[in-house]
């Protein structure tokens, strides 16, 4: 077919637009981060960290495509417009070194915060000196990462998985055999959380069997392999606990599909989609912190922080234990009581951040006593 004047027209048009919008999407040729790695809650990262008219929060994450990182960052972006603040979310990949170059990338940028997930928490520390040479504040999400400088946004870990090792121990009369999926060493939340299941196991139930404990670094395909060769090595396993529910779903799902019924499980997070293991008895109990409170309780705070608001450098996150009233009944017959929500009280509670944290909250609320 032959090109007449209309023809030559159009496709010079849209040669023109293509040209144009790859322009407005390149980016700088010495950026040490790809713009598939950076994510904002308005699309312009570059801007966030120059424009000085409001203040820019960098967080570096464990891993954007774990879900529940996914909706931390849901929550946090919905927190970051309530507050007035930028953000720049950045996922390290699992990867320490990943994560230490992303936090020197924001410090030469000058954010006014970092938030950082810490995979290893001792690793970080000489990044964390340099972001307080350059005086930028540093939020250290759910570790407790020693020095006088970062804040720690905390949770009662080694309590919560202490309860779970209670509940474990009650429900199977003091005696069986157990196995633990964690999370990554080094880790404070999985070494906290580890640390409070594991003791609290040996020092309490001393005839409860501890045949597997093995970390997953946050991968849930890793943690169905690790339960499949458990059930196949124990044949009278008697039940599962886990570090992060989308660990513990894996470990039903390989259950499940290998004909294990009966075993027990419990684990940490509160995610809604534990929901009906709760409810059929599967698992006996579930700690909720929950990914969106998460998300948006730590942008909450580090906005304050920015604006001003001194707090102590450990800020402590309320949590909750979800049980049916079943497995809470089955549980107090045998002489363990405690405070507790169902699941279906648990909905309510894991969609009420903007309540819970909100910038009409005051400064006492956002942390426990």
């Amino acid at each position: 077919m032959g090109f007449n004047k209309k023809n030559i027209i159009m496709m010079v048009f849209v040669l023109c637009t293509i040209l144009l919008v790859a322009a407005c999407s390149g980016g700088s040729s010495d950026s040490n981060t790809s713009n598939n790695d950076t994510e904002s809650n308005d699309n312009n990262p570059e801007e966030l960290a120059t424009d000085g008219s409001q203040k820019t929060l960098g967080i570096v994450a464990i891993d954007l495509t774990n879900p529940f990182f996914i909706q931390m960052k849901e929550a946090g972006d919905q927190a970051a417009k309530d507050y007035g603040v930028k953000t720049i979310w950045q996922s390290a990949d699992g990867s320490v070194e990943k994560q230490i170059s992303l936090i020197e990338n924001f410090i030469q940028q000058g954010v006014d915060a970092i938030l950082i997930d810490p995979s290893d928490k001792n690793a970080i520390i000489p990044v964390i000196e340099k972001a307080e040479e350059a005086g930028i504040e540093i939020i250290t999400m759910g570790n407790k990462v020693e020095g006088d400088w970062n804040y720690n946004t905390l949770y009662p870990d080694y309590d919560n998985m202490a309860m779970l090792a209670k509940v474990f121990g009650t429900a199977l009369d003091g005696k069986g055999q157990i196995a633990y999926l964690s999370l990554s060493k080094g880790n404070y939340v999985s070494d906290e959380r580890e640390a409070g299941f594991i003791e609290t196991i040996e020092k309490e139930f001393p005839n409860i069997e501890i045949v597997g404990n093995q970390p997953t670094e946050f991968d849930t395909a890793e943690a169905q392999k690790i339960t499949e060769t458990w059930l196949n090595n124990y044949p009278d396993l008697d039940g599962i606990a886990f570090a992060h529910d989308p660990l513990g779903i894996a470990a039903m799902s390989a259950a499940e599909t290998m004909g294990r019924d009966g075993l027990i499980f419990g684990g940490y997070d509160g995610e809604m989609e534990m929901e009906t293991f709760i409810n059929d008895g599967r698992m006996l109990l579930d700690s909720m912190t929950g990914s969106y409170r998460i998300g948006y309780w730590n942008i909450a705070v580090a906005a304050r922080i920015v604006n001003g608001t001194e707090f102590s450098k450990d800020l402590a996150m309320p949590t909750h234990y979800i049980t049916s009233d079943e497995t809470a009944k089955m549980l107090a017959d045998k002489g363990l009581e405690f405070d507790y929500i169902t699941p279906k009280d648990a909905e309510g509670v894991f969609l009420d951040y903007v309540n819970e944290f909100g910038p009409e909250v005051s400064d006492e609320m956002m942390s426990e006593k």
